[in-house]
């Protein structure tokens, strides 16, 4: 008997997924005449990465599979997580899909993504990526989420895949800017 809830707790783990998504920290303000696909990170941005990224290396395994919008601030945003994690460049895909994506545009992204990794990061923007965590939730876990702000990191476990607990994920964590710093 306790084989069998050897195998069975072995087939359970390699069928768990987990999404990281980030939405990019935040960034100079938008004025007139400004590009928005080119603004960057503003200082409390670049500080509130490097806390991040400190956090994400101490709690979270690597991602095989990371998915961002070419746009400056979300290169900038991924820049220490990179610096954080061993991951190989192949692993590491600018999509310009992502800029200004639709829900179901990051759907699907993920759900491709996912074919060749077991944790994938996307970093990217609102009302999508917000949209997207609030629908591959469990409702109880979503519930109290109203708002994903600049920084937001979401955790979001599928213990039995993507492709079979997608809206049914759990939130392990939902770590804002004002998680890390107390000023």
């Amino acid at each position: 008997m306790a084989s069998a809830n050897v195998v069975r707790e072995r087939i359970t783990m390699s069928q768990r997924q987990t999404l990281y998504l980030l939405r990019h920290a935040k960034a100079v303000p938008w004025l007139p005449g400004i590009d928005d696909f080119s603004r960057s990170l503003s200082q409390r941005g670049r500080s509130h990465m490097a806390a991040l990224s400190g956090w994400v290396q101490r709690e979270l395994a690597p991602p095989g599979a990371v998915l961002c919008s070419p746009s400056a601030r979300t290169r900038e945003t991924l820049a220490p997580l990179l610096d954080t994690w061993p991951i190989s460049d192949p692993a590491v895909v600018y999509l310009p899909q992502i800029y200004e994506a639709s829900t179901a545009m990051l759907f699907e992204l993920a759900s491709d993504a996912f074919q060749a990794a077991d944790i994938v990061l996307m970093v990217g923007h609102n009302p999508g990526f917000e949209l997207l965590a609030l629908d591959v939730m469990r409702s109880s876990d979503a519930g109290p989420i109203h708002k994903m702000p600049t920084g937001t990191l979401a955790v979001i476990d599928f213990e039995r895949g993507w492709s079979l607990d997608a809206g049914q994920g759990g939130l392990r964590h939902w770590i804002r800017r004002r998680d890390l710093h107390r000023d």
